[in-house]
């Protein structure tokens, strides 16, 4: 006569050390899907700046390398009083829009007619939970120049008329950084101390060490930000990096774009 083989299950322990096992390896593999996330977001990021480093290079061939400008001409705007200077932070008139606005036809994804969907794609980093400043207010989002406030910020000292030929170290001068989600302006002045959130060396007025007039979003990527550079090319760096002097930019590190500054 044959018998029916018996099928037999799991032990209680057979199964609690298949579970133990599965949870050591959720353990191990989840910080690893996390960095390769926030890797990809990075990399999203630093495209994001690639793309408008392109485009302004292309701006810059067919505009006798003059940086887009917004407020009228200063020889170095750190230094004196308005109109002369933007020492005091000052806005002049009269403002002829947004360095971002001007380099949108250079840009594959769209032109200056699609603005919207522009604000929404090329300058959102994706690390980024409020990238038009929404929690900061009103007065905040609707005072922007267009794309208005984005996940990027400005170097002011571009704004009044630079040239190419006039910044010493292109490739290690910061054009466009990462906008703190506590800071509401497109542009970074350096000179008013927005750079620092430290003890302030002696070359810089006012109180930067203030967290709403802190501008860049120094640690967004794993305890650094990307950074776009005068030459076009973009790098994530830590902060202490960006604002370390040196010979050509002793005051405001690699936010200062012209050498010999009256503050340095």
């Amino acid at each position: 006569m044959s018998r029916t083989p018996r099928i037999s299950g799991f032990t209680l322990i057979e199964l609690l050390v298949v579970i133990a096992i599965i949870a050591v390896l959720t353990a191990i593999l989840f910080p690893v899907f996390q960095s390769a996330r926030e890797n990809a977001r990075r990399a999203a990021c630093q495209s994001n700046m690639k793309q408008i480093g392109v485009a302004l290079l292309q701006y810059l061939q067919d505009s006798d390398d003059l940086y887009p400008q917004e407020h009228p001409a200063c020889a170095n705007p750190a230094q004196g009083v308005a109109p002369a200077g933007d020492y005091d932070g000052s806005l002049e008139s009269p403002d002829y829009g947004s360095p971002f606005e001007k380099i949108m036809p250079y840009v594959a994804v769209g032109n200056v007619a699609d603005t919207a969907s522009l604000s929404q794609r090329l300058f959102v980093c994706p690390d980024d939970n409020d990238p038009n400043g929404a929690a900061l207010g009103a007065a905040c989002t609707t005072t922007a120049p267009s794309p208005g406030i984005t996940s990027y910020l400005l170097n002011a000292y571009f704004l009044f008329g630079l040239s190419n030929a006039s910044v010493n170290q292109p490739a290690n001068t910061i054009y466009v950084a990462e906008r703190s989600q506590t800071f509401c302006d497109v542009h970074i002045h350096p000179w008013l101390g927005e750079t620092y959130n430290v003890a302030l060396p002696a070359c810089v007025s006012g109180n930067g060490a203030v967290d709403n007039l802190f501008a860049p979003a120094a640690t967004r990527h794993r305890g650094g930000a990307n950074y776009l550079f005068a030459d076009g090319h973009v790098k994530w760096e830590q902060y202490e990096k960006t604002t370390k002097p040196d010979t050509d930019q002793e005051c405001f590190g690699q936010y200062q774009a012209l050498p010999g500054d009256p503050h340095g």
